[in-house]
């Protein structure tokens, strides 16, 4: 619901979705915002605003183009809410206002653009790998081989709300990279095993991005 030029959202609820037309731009008081890309059938995550005084949605009002991602509240958020007219007045009378839009704009952009372009050339194996080595690089378990231990259950959760994949296609793409002998799974079969190669491996392409 929105209070006065805030408004408060619940876990899951839409800020607002791709494709919307937009006329307010939105800074963060508190909580976590996901803005998330359609790729073709799957969504990614594009960015997670979590700092208190970031903001998000501002080219709606510059550019006057529907949205071009969705964003979506991942825990109880309140966002301070800021109409065209108010945003045109902040840029023309504060000058260092003005300064970092520019500068956060060119970052964004470039940002997006890289991520965008990465996301359509890989293949959908690809960024289902690059997703497993960043879990397992972030919230793996080293265990005495130097294997990386990754719940499945967890990963499978995660890979589904941010790499757009269905849960379904996560067993798939587990059981084909076990097949190649890309991972393993342990012996009581609930946790996947990433070895170091992978890691060098797909760390470097993720770092790097697509060849041109």
């Amino acid at each position: 619901m929105e209070q006065g030029q805030t408004k408060v959202l619940l876990t899951g609820e839409l800020v607002f979705a791709e494709g919307d037309e937009g006329n307010l731009m939105y800074v963060l008081l508190e909580g976590v915002v996901e803005l998330r890309k359609k790729v073709g059938k799957s969504e990614t995550v594009l960015k997670v605003v979590s700092t208190v005084n970031d903001f998000f949605g501002e080219m709606a009002l510059i550019d006057g183009r529907p949205r071009s991602a969705a964003a979506v509240a991942v825990k109880p958020t309140r966002l301070l809410v800021i109409d065209g007219p108010t945003f045109e007045n902040m840029i023309l009378t504060n000058g260092k206002f003005a300064l970092k839009i520019i500068k956060v704009l060119s970052d964004r952009i470039r940002h997006s653009n890289s991520t965008i372009e990465s996301l359509h050339e890989v293949s959908p194996k690809e960024r289902f790998i690059r997703g497993l080595v960043d879990y397992a690089s972030t919230s793996g378990e080293k265990i005495f081989d130097g294997r990386l231990k990754v719940p499945y259950v967890s990963f499978r959760s995660w890979a589904n709300s941010r790499l757009g994949f269905s849960l379904e296609e996560c067993d798939a793409m587990a059981a084909r990279l076990a097949k190649a002998m890309l991972v393993a799974w342990t012996k009581e079969g609930g946790d996947l095993l990433v070895s170091d190669a992978m890691l060098r491996d797909f760390s470097g392409k993720a770092e790097s991005g697509p060849e041109r």
